[in-house]
């Protein structure tokens, strides 16, 4: 649901096709919710069959026909439910935990390659968080100064996780320096 609602969401800023969509996802909300190309594609025509969007096709100036996508009176309404519904509990997939969970038996080389190669992915995005929150294009599209100001804390919230997950990640790499002694039982690899 929340990849319509998402749609919805960025369809009441204003009229777009698929394509200015995916571009809307990658330069504002892709460091916390990402969809692909096909992913969009595919809501939107959910959408466009239950008469939540509407679609125009738009002449192209020597280039194929674009088809523009904007919302229904009926798909305010679906947005408005969305926002009004309560947020499920937080389920994280985070792959590089998962990894974590099971390295126990791994070099500290190779458990530091992971987490180099993870804080690297995540310095990366905080530079696009920082980059984001200078880019007035972004803010251009806010419809009120509160609009603009929650666009803000979503940012200011991406930069502070990336801060969290670095200082983290540091932490485990000083712990993780070195071999564990090992305690008591070991892990028996052919269990049955």
């Amino acid at each position: 649901m929340s990849l319509r609602g998402a749609i919805l969401g960025f369809l009441s800023l204003e009229p777009t096709s698929g394509y200015t969509l995916k571009q809307r996802f990658d330069g504002s909300v892709r460091s916390f919710w990402s969809a692909t190309q096909s992913q969009i594609y595919r809501e939107l025509h959910a959408l466009e069959r239950e008469g939540l969007v509407e679609v125009e096709a738009v002449p192209g100036n020597g280039k194929p026909e674009r088809k523009v996508y904007s919302l229904t009176t009926p798909g305010r309404t679906a947005l408005g439910q969305w926002l009004e519904e309560p947020l499920d509990p937080l389920v994280l997939r985070h792959p590089m935990l998962l990894k974590l969970v099971f390295a126990a038996h791994a070099a500290p080389a190779t458990l530091g390659s992971i987490l180099e190669g993870y804080a690297r992915g995540v310095a990366a995005t905080r530079a696009e968080y920082a980059e984001r929150s200078q880019d007035q294009a972004i803010f251009s599209l806010a419809r009120s100064s509160r609009e603009a100001e929650i666009w803000r804390l979503s940012i200011q919230h991406g930069v502070a996780w990336c801060e969290a997950e670095l200082r983290w990640i540091e932490r485990a790499r000083r712990i993780l320096a070195h071999p564990a002694k090992k305690k008591g039982k070991t892990w028996n690899r052919k269990a049955r």
